[in-house]
């Protein structure tokens, strides 16, 4: 049989025509497609960008809307004298929030919705209520602010973003912003800086120092080598990294730039240069006199601090004397000491020893105590707890010793020093101290943990017309009031102790010393499960010295940034310190962990170096300190700016502190 082939080659050329010319369109299409993909992905790019580059504008913008708020102007005084936060500073607020950041931006072709969310109080709301953004605005957190006492603000920017070119499609994003708006300190923004920008001042960083937060600089050194000073007090160098900020760098100066170069920074890792730091510097006398003069007032002694204060201790007395000068205690009714009890004596230096002394050291003697008592005076609960309910008005000195529970219910007011000396049980002050000397706690209790049973806790406030002295000996003290000393402020821990630090005082305080300030030997602790801290403000040089010494972090090999140690073994510095003048901080021997932050208004200088440390005549190299830890660390605790501080100083107008980011 004969096959005719003829017309197969047509076909099969038709057909391979065919498969060609769909491949080929298949590649045309595909590369379109990707063509258009590529063109959506840029544009949702250039729109996320936009939105966040309108939220930094908004935020600059917010900075200079609010010096328009004055909050002295929106300050007022309830009949028992506590300030409140009148009610049209809301509405001001929120008026110019949406007059000058929302509505300008609204028709923006690349914004599908702006707005703000207040969550400063118990429940979310939109500044602009007539265009709300989301619709589950109820399922927010909020920080339950009393408004109504206290001018913290917390706000979140929102921007839902859309595509003007509606051939690339359906293009969203969700921008949020957090900003807190704060009427505390500026130096309360950072976890540490220095606002000077002398040349022999500033932020000065030897070595490897570590910060987990935000620093203020207007003028910065950086040295690679630590200094270290020995027990004999002669000063050594280590050589050493380069610190690490692991947060922006603020100034108000220009001369920064030169320094933000890698090999400056640990691992090449430089932090961004930012300018609108809006640093506002605290008139420290005005408010240490503010400070003083209310508890003052509040003790019902007619002085007023007006300047530094050299005075101030004989006016203390003069005070007491004038204000509460009735003599209820009769001579004969208390038994009289030649001197101090014998378990006083090897504690209080002969020059503190009176040559006679009122001894109260049961329930019967202090149940006689009204009035003014002319003399020194020692209450002890040796043998049986003692209360007193009575205000302790005393003019010379007083002795409050405790080997039962001692506790004092009302006003203590003292012409001389005031010592609290805690051998075991609790020794419990529930309102203020105002020693015209100084007031001297000293504790012995062996109590690590548990205040509940032994140990010292003052509830009050106290005001002394000299120095504030805090021993912390093997134990646990804690203190919950203001202090404001005229002149230093100490907190000692055993020197001789173990080897893990096991002195600590636990803080709700504000302190204002008139003069020094050192912290030595011991943890400082929050109360409340250390949810509240310590804030330091001193008029002179801070130091603290010897903390957790020759302690090391476990594991000593540091993990991802920002380098924080869960070492649970090291316990933080729980506080805020700052300075009017310098301070010189060492992590070398020292293992420095601060949660909070260290400020110098002159001159702070950090001396750090990394790894593990047991003498000081054995440091580790250089070499061998890469991914070690830091031995100074600062973890900035932002939650102080949403605390209800009453005692600190406020500032002219509330300023901004920019929180999270979040592209959703």
């Amino acid at each position: 049989m004969l096959k005719n082939e003829r017309g197969n080659s047509l076909i099969t050329v038709l057909l391979m025509s065919l498969i060609f010319t769909v491949l080929g369109m298949s590649i045309v299409a595909a590369s379109l497609s990707g063509a258009k993909r590529t063109e959506t992905r840029e544009s949702d790019i250039s729109i996320t960008y936009d939105s966040v580059k309108l939220i930094d504008q908004m935020t600059s913008k917010l900075a200079r809307i609010l010096p328009q708020l004055p909050l002295e102007n929106y300050r007022g005084k309830s009949t028992d004298g506590n300030l409140y936060v009148r009610s049209d500073f809301d509405t001001r607020l929120k008026q110019k929030l949406e007059d000058d950041l929302i509505v300008p931006h609204k028709a923006n072709e690349n914004i599908s919705c702006l707005n703000i969310i207040d969550l400063s109080g118990s429940s979310a709301s939109f500044i602009d209520t007539d265009t709300p953004c989301i619709d589950d605005i109820l399922k927010y957190d909020t920080f339950n602010i009393e408004t109504e006492n206290d001018f913290t603000r917390v706000l979140d920017i929102i921007i839902v973003t859309k595509n003007p070119i509606e051939t690339e499609g359906r293009i969203t994003r969700t921008i949020k912003k957090r900003l807190i708006l704060s009427p505390l300190p500026s130096f309360l923004k950072y976890a540490a800086g220095s606002f000077s920008d002398k040349n022999d001042a500033g932020l000065i960083l030897n070595g490897s120092a570590n910060f987990s937060g935000n620093v203020y600089a207007n003028q910065l050194t950086i040295n690679e080598d630590a200094e270290f000073e020995l027990r004999n007090g002669s000063k050594k160098r280590q050589d050493t990294n380069m610190s690490s900020i692991n947060g922006d760098l603020y100034s108000s100066a220009a001369n920064l730039l030169p320094l933000l170069d890698e090999e400056n920074f640990y691992k090449g890792q430089v932090p961004v240069l930012k300018h609108d730091s809006q640093f506002i510097n605290i008139d420290f006398d005005k408010t240490m006199n503010e400070q003083a003069n209310q508890l003052l007032s509040a003790s019902g002694i007619p002085v007023f601090r007006t300047g530094e204060g050299e005075l101030f201790s004989k006016e203390i007395a003069s005070g007491i004397l004038a204000s509460f000068s009735m003599n209820t205690l009769i001579e004969g009714q208390i038994e009289k000491l030649a001197g101090l009890p014998k378990t006083l004596q090897q504690i209080v230096t002969n020059m503190d020893a009176p040559l006679e002394s009122y001894l109260i050291n049961n329930s019967e003697a202090a149940s006689l105590l009204s009035g003014l008592i002319q003399g020194d005076v020692v209450i002890m609960a040796e043998d049986a707890p003692i209360e007193i309910n009575e205000k302790l008005i005393v003019d010379g000195d007083l002795y409050l010793v405790n080997y039962e529970s001692l506790t004092l219910n009302e006003d203590i007011l003292v012409t001389g020093r005031t010592h609290l000396v805690n051998f075991d049980g609790k020794l419990e002050v529930n309102e203020s101290i105002t020693s015209a000397n100084n007031v001297i706690i000293e504790s012995y209790a062996k109590n690590r943990d548990d205040l509940f049973e032994k140990g010292i806790k003052v509830n009050g406030d106290i005001l002394t017309g000299k120095s504030t002295i805090i021993n912390a000996l093997n134990t646990s003290i804690e203190m919950k009031g203001t202090i404001v000393s005229n002149e230093s402020f100490t907190i000692n821990g055993d020197e001789a102790g173990e080897p893990s630090e096991n002195d600590q005082v636990i803080f709700d305080s504000v302190v204002y010393a008139g003069k020094r300030a050192n912290i030595s030997n011991v943890n400082i602790l929050g109360a409340e499960n250390n949810s509240k801290q310590l804030v330091l403000m001193a008029k002179e040089n801070l130091l603290l010295t010897r903390i957790n010494e020759f302690n090391n972090f476990n594991p000593p090999r540091e993990g991802e940034k920002p380098y924080i140690p869960e070492d649970e073994g090291i316990k933080p510095l729980k506080g805020f310190f700052y300075t009017e003048n310098d301070a010189e901080l060492y992590g070398v021997g020292s293992l420095f962990y601060i949660n909070g932050g260290i400020f110098a208004k002159e001159r702070l200088t950090i001396n750090a170096i990394r790894g593990e440390v047991d003498s000081i005549e054995n440091l580790p190299l250089k070499s061998s300190q890469e991914d070690r830890y830091s031995r100074f660390i600062v973890n900035y605790d932002q939650n102080v700016l949403l605390q209800r501080i009453d005692t600190l100083p406020i500032v002219k107008h509330l300023q901004i502190f920019s929180d999270e980011l979040l592209i959703e």
